[in-house]
Parts: structure tokens; sequence; C-alpha cells
């Protein structure tokens, strides 16, 4: 958005409220990926001033440590005398000897656009509030005020904060603010209305790319159908602030990849032109949006209230997240995005993933949310096991959802929208965050089994069985099955060339050929069989002349040793869906009332 559209007011300060945060913006080292971030504290008292930086941020699930990329910090009160600062953490300071106003300068360095760090350069400046702001625990219910000095000129503001009069923004408490990224540059602001309930809402498209005005067109109409598919699942908009939502988009060289669903905005970035990508940037689009129902506002209990210092673990990632992407898909495809056969492919990957991976000894989904502290962008060094003990939730839920979608129409008469819908009436609309027991419930009720919905709860949440996808798909017309079923297969693993040998690096996949005969990272592949591995294609070759149930020898070093194992070769696991040519006319009636647009 411009920012002029940000006059739709978020809500309305009191006229006599004093304590406040007021920060100011100066971009004139921007190339140098520095922002100058001067900010005023005023306070109600004056106690010693605590200051943090956030080592959480909202929409991701893991510990990110913001304060690092703080620099230069001073301290003055409002006289301009200069106050000391005692750092009490890493990512905490104190300032004591205000008289009420604290004034602290600092730099900001930050050079990674996507949802959760911060980007500075010539072309623009991409904030992600905890990433970039000092903030006062105090002042967390009173408002927040940022000024921009000097913009550039043609550059403008895309945020889902409110515009003040006197040009700045504004947020009514600090939750609010953190949940609030901002794009500073010259983009692009497309949009459309949308009606709900009676009331018209401005869908904004702030396209910071380089691309042709017929492509950025082009993504604002899949947007527009995308949002009127997804409002047709639960059967209203949420009630955006000020009536506006807006999709802040960079799509440039030098961005990374992401989605980050907030509020009333969320953030799509990618380093793909529209063209390069060929509008697939969609399908991030899709999911992000489905977040403003799922997640924030139909919200699991455990991510309230969200704590900025450490983050929130929660058992319903795979409600929260995985039913976001099995419906960000699904929903492509009945906006007409997806044709057939590029849904199925969509859909099959996933289920490979998920039918195949080991992970699933281990945990339901419930608990593989929990792993996220561990997982969404966490940082660590020392290698892990997750090849064989992690599922993404993503994906676990994303499979959970297809399946329970599929037995919901095919046994139940109704589907997974109605309880989408049921879950959105009872929790999401009034904002009442809910338990793993509320969905169960909400199963129940729309199913009018509760003995199948403790069942599921019981097999496939708290534990790890899957339903029998194939008999699924066929009452829908569809086939799912072996793509290769006669393919000599030895499992998975990673592998560089190292001289004239192969190095393995990582784990092996548990029930691989190669887990079953031994072979771990470290060590180095020389020959298979008759065939000397120099390279991968060597391995293919190798593999070529091999068949089902053959045992072949494999040579290789380990710690500088000489050592032989034997491997039996495996059939290749990978499931193919298609559609049944000798589908019936109510095997299709079926899949159509599956993937058909709906009327809002």
């Amino acid at each position: 958005m411009k920012v002029a559209v940000g006059a739709w007011a978020l809500l309305l300060l009191s006229p006599t409220a004093v304590a406040q945060t007021k920060y100011s913006l100066d971009l004139s080292a921007r190339e140098q990926h520095q922002l100058a971030v001067d900010a005023e504290y005023q306070l109600p008292d004056r106690e010693p001033l605590e200051l943090r930086m956030a080592s959480a941020s909202p929409g991701r699930y893991a510990r990110h440590d913001f304060a690092k990329n703080i620099y230069a910090l001073k301290a003055t009160d409002g006289q301009g005398r200069e106050l000391p600062i005692t750092r009490l953490t890493p990512s905490s300071w104190q300032v004591q000897g205000h008289q009420g106003v604290v004034k602290v300068s600092y730099l900001l360095f930050g050079n990674r656009a996507d949802g959760t760090y911060s980007q500075i350069d010539s072309r623009h400046v991409h904030l992600n509030m905890p990433a970039s702001f000092l903030y006062a625990p105090a002042l967390a219910q009173q408002p927040l005020t940022v000024q921009l000095k000097q913009l550039p000129e043609r550059w403008s503001a895309a945020s889902q904060l409110a515009l003040q009069p006197d040009g700045g923004l504004q947020a009514a408490n600090l939750d609010y603010f953190m949940d609030s990224p901002l794009e500073l540059s010259e983009h692009q602001l497309l949009s459309f209305e949308q009606n709900s309930n009676g009331k018209n809402y401005r869908i904004e498209l702030a396209l910071h790319h380089q691309g042709p005005d017929h492509l950025a067109k082009a993504l604002l109409e899949k947007t527009k159908a995308v949002v009127q598919q997804q409002q047709a699942v639960f059967g209203e908009l949420p009630d955006f602030a000020g009536q506006r939502y807006t999709f802040i988009a960079d799509y440039q060289s030098g961005i990374n990849g992401d989605g980050m669903e907030h509020r009333n905005s969320t953030v799509v970035t990618s380093s793909k032109s529209l063209a390069q990508a060929e509008l697939s940037q969609i399908e991030t689009i899709s999911h992000e949006f489905f977040h403003a129902w799922n997640v924030e506002r139909l919200r699991p209990q455990n991510l309230q209230p969200f704590d900025f210092t450490q983050t929130n673990m929660s058992n319903a990632l795979w409600f929260a997240e995985g039913f976001t992407n099995y419906y960000g898909k699904l929903l492509l495809k009945r906006s007409g995005h997806f044709s057939l056969e590029k849904y199925l492919e969509k859909v099959q990957g996933p289920l490979n993933s998920a039918l195949q991976a080991p992970g699933r000894r281990w945990y339901g989904p419930a608990a593989m949310s929990q792993q996220a502290v561990f997982v969404d962008a966490g940082v660590s060094i020392d290698p892990t096991n997750y090849a064989n003990t992690f599922l993404s939730y993503y994906t676990y839920g994303e499979v959970v959802a297809l399946g329970l979608d599929l037995t919901l129409r095919t046994q139940y008469q109704t589907d997974l929208d109605a309880l989408m819908k049921r879950m959105w009436q009872q929790f999401g609309r009034a904002e009442k965050p809910y338990q793993l027991a509320d969905i169960e419930q909400a199963l129940a009720e729309v199913s009018g089994d509760r003995a199948f919905a403790r069942r599921f709860f019981q097999d496939s949440i708290e534990g790890p069985a899957l339903p029998d996808y194939p008999a699924l798909f066929a009452q829908l017309g569809l086939q799912l099955k072996p793509e290769h079923q006669d393919k000599a297969w030895l499992g998975p693993l990673t592998l560089e060339p190292f001289g004239d040998a192969l190095l393995v690096r990582g784990v092996a996949l548990h029930g691989s050929a190669w887990a079953l005969a031994g072979v771990t990272d470290g060590d180095l592949l020389l020959q298979l069989g008759d065939v000397r591995l120099a390279s991968k294609d060597d391995l293919n070759t190798a593999l070529a002349a091999a068949k089902v149930g053959d045992e072949l020898t494999l040579t290789l070093r380990r710690f500088d040793q000489p050592l032989q194992l034997t491997l039996k070769v495996q059939t290749d696991p990978q499931l193919v869906l298609t559609e049944d040519p000798k589908a019936s006319k109510a095997q299709r009636k079926k899949r159509d009332a599956w993937l058909a647009a709906k009327q809002i």
C-alpha cells in the first residue's frame, strides 16, 4: 500500500495518554545495510527502564536472538544528558537516572529479506519488527509510533499500521506493533474490493518487483480468486482492522523465499520474478491468507499469549500449519489455478514423504508439532538424526487433513470444510483459543460419530496411524499406486564426489537398503558390484543392471579401514496419483464435490 492508504485507523488512542513509545528511522546509510533508529520512551514514573530485543517472532516457532544485530546503543534523558546503560542479559538492558523520558539511539544491521529478519539496502527497507526494534515491556499496553525521516523519492510504506495526520505510523500496543511488518520501497499497489457480512474489504497487493504490469494484474486476479474460495470455506472474511488486508510481496533477486502471516497483512517473498516463477508465488499467497482465519484468529491455547523472550511450544501445529498447507493447495484447485493433473502431483508429493517417513515411528502429529521449537529455522551446528526422527508438521498435518477430508466425504456425508467452519464459528470468530479436545469435539459434532472422533485423535493425532489412501482415492475415481514397481532401489542417501569415490553425508534412512546394510555418514564408497563409484552416475549404472531382491557387494572405507557390506536391492516405494480412466459417473461426482469451486 502507499502511505496514504494507511488512513484506515486501527484503534483510536486516548487524547490523555502520556506513556508511549516513539521511533524514528534514518535510512541514509541503507546501502551499508544499516538503519539508524531513535527511540523515545515516555514513562509514567522514574523507575529504572528495562529494554529488550525479542528472541522470538510471531509466526515462528523457534528461538531467534535478534539482539545480535544492534550496536552503538546510547541513552540520554529528556534534556540530552547521557544515561548509563547496564546489560542485564544478552537481550535486555536497564537504564537508570531518567526523569520520565528516555531517548535511545542504536544502529541496526539487516541483510535478509523474509518473514523473520530484516533487509536494508538501496532498493528497500524490509523490516520484521521483532528483529528491528528495542521495546520496553513496561509500556507494552501503550501506543507506539514510527516516524520516517526523508524517504527516498517515490518510496512509500506498506504496512497494516495506521497512518497518523503527521505522517507517522501507529500501533495501539506492543503486540500489534510486533505483528506488523513494514516495507519501505518504490512498490506497485494493486487492490480489489471483497464484500463480507455487508462490509467491503480492501484487499491490497503491495508488489515490490521488476516486471510487466500484465503479470502483476494476473497475480492480483489469481489472488482475488483464492480469497473468494477461502471465504467460501468459512462463510465470511475475518473482520480486518480498517476493513483492509495487505499482501507485502517482495519478488527480487537477493530475497529469501518465505511467507509469514500477520493479523491484517502477510509477507510473501521470493528471489524469482513473476515471469521466472510463472506466477507460482500464488501458492505462498494462498497458504498465508488461509492463516488469516487459521492461526491469526483460530488460535491454539498454547500459543497464547505470545512470548517475545522465548518460544511458545504447541501440540497443534499439525492443525494450524498442516491443515493450512492442505487448504492452500486445495483452494488453488478450486480457484482454477491448478489443473486436475497438477493438483494430483501436488498431493502425491506430501503423501510419499509421510508414508515413507521413518520419523512416524516415534511421534504422532501432536508430539511432532512440539519439535517445532528445534526445527523452525532454529540454529544449531551439531548433526541431528532428523531424517529418521522428524516429519514436518506441515507435511504430517497436510496428509492427515487429506485423509480426514476424504473419510468424511465418503463415510459421513460431510467434509473438512464443515469442520473448519465449525471451529471458526465456535472459536475463531470470537478469538477464543482452542485446545485439541475442542477439535475432537467439533469433529464429533460434524460427523455425528463421537466414537469415530475419539479413534481418529487417539490413532492419528496422538498416534501415527494414517488411513488407507488408495481405498479412499478409489471412491473418487483416482488411483494411488507404485510408479516404478520393478525399479531397483536402495533408498535416499546424501552423497558427494570425493576424489575417485563417493562420500556419505548424513545418516541413511531407516529401513532403506543402505541402513539395513550398515552404511553410515563418513563412509567412503568405492565400488558397488562390478562398478567403480567415482560419480553418482556410476551408482545409477550399477543399479540399472540390478533387479529387486539382488544382493550387491559394496566396497568402502570407514575410518581409513577397508570394509565390505552386502546391500539387498529393494522396490522403489514411490507412489503416483492419477485419474482412473474407468471412473464411474458417481465417483466423478464425488470428486467434483471435493475439488470444484464453491459459491460464497
